[in-house]
């Protein structure tokens, strides 16, 4: 066939002729008002922040109405779970019926309760945070919320304490089992508290993952000493708050307590020397922070010489060797120069 009767030869030319066109210039729009641009963007910003203001209020006082007794703090989570879990009421009212009698009984048992009204009173002391109120502000209420976590940590001691003699007597066959639900207690609870504000079902419910998300503050409504490492004891040392030591003391205790329960000789000698010199370390340490230097330096020197085999020892004669030595003389300043030259 003649290429030039080809059909696609039109096709071509007009290709060509389409790209030997020179294209249009974009145009820009109309000159733009900039200082009524700005002055919507910043009406807009007050307006966002507002709204983020209120709806952070708003939500503060939802969750905090809901930490108001375990019974509510049960019901608020149960709306939490069903509707996370299972769509709503409206497509799986049975699925959820049979969660709330099955795994959700383990809410009305009293730990599960306390745990749940604990999850909100930590839920809405973050969100006061988020809000921009202080630590300063908040510490009285943060530490009463951990004085109630010891009290619950307590009775979560004496719950495993139980389970640990209901399987001792399963597997000796003495006496009659008793028929009860501390393990889905225990389960449950531990769910609740241990477990992360972002990651929880009321906070995905409510939408709030944004607010909990807090810089330098404790994520786990159940995590007692993370608490005070990163909130209370950062606040305490900064106001030379001599609770700092009390800390230590309690801490010191209740970790004794837990090494003198556990049957195994080796824990409980590792904690008498591994463990609780450390501590004890740590809490001369904040003495020196109190401005209790003499003291601070008297607990230190014997520390070292009570555990000198300490895998710490040799750290700890560096830092008191430090803190003993007094301060480097300043250098002196340089002679001022006079001008002339010195004879050779």
């Amino acid at each position: 066939m003649n290429p030039l009767t080809s059909p696609r030869r039109p096709l071509a030319l007009l290709i060509a002729a389409a790209l030997a066109v020179p294209c249009a210039r974009a145009q820009d729009g109309q000159a733009v008002d900039i200082g009524q641009m700005l002055q919507q963007l910043r009406a807009l910003r007050a307006d966002t922040a507002t709204k983020t203001k209120a709806d952070k209020q708003k939500a503060i006082q939802q969750v905090t109405a809901a930490a108001a007794s375990g019974e509510s703090s049960v019901q608020a989570w149960e709306s939490a779970v069903m509707a996370t879990q299972f769509d709503g009421v409206t497509k799986e009212a049975s699925a959820f019926k049979a969660w709330r009698e099955n795994e959700g009984e383990a809410l009305k048992e009293a730990e599960g309760k306390n745990a749940a009204r604990l999850y909100f009173q930590w839920l809405a002391l973050t969100l006061q945070r988020s809000s921009g109120a202080t630590v300063k502000e908040m510490l009285p209420a943060i530490i009463n919320y951990t004085k109630e976590l010891a009290s619950d940590q307590a009775g979560m001691e004496n719950l495993d304490d139980t389970i640990k003699r209901e399987k001792e007597r399963e597997a000796t066959k003495r006496g009659n089992p008793r028929k009860s639900n501390d393990g889905e207690v225990k389960k449950m609870h531990d769910s609740i508290l241990k477990g992360g504000l972002g990651g929880s079902v009321v906070v995905q419910w409510l939408k709030l993952g944004e607010w909990v998300n807090v810089p330098n503050w404790e994520n786990s409504p159940g995590n007692f000493d993370g608490i005070y490492d990163n909130i209370v004891l950062p606040e305490l040392r900064a106001q030379r708050d001599q609770r700092v030591l009390e800390y230590w003391d309690m801490k010191i205790k209740r970790e004794g307590d837990a090494a003198a329960k556990s049957k195994l000789e080796f824990e409980h000698d590792k904690f008498l020397t591994q463990r609780m010199p450390a501590l004890l370390w740590k809490k001369a340490a904040d003495m020196a922070l109190l401005g209790m230097k003499n003291r601070a330096a008297t607990e230190m020197f014997t520390l070292i010489r009570k555990y000198p085999q300490h895998p710490n020892a040799g750290e700890w004669m560096s830092k008191l060797e430090e803190m003993l030595m007094p301060p480097a003389a300043p250098a002196p300043a340089p002679a001022p120069a006079t001008g002339t030259v010195p004879p050779p």
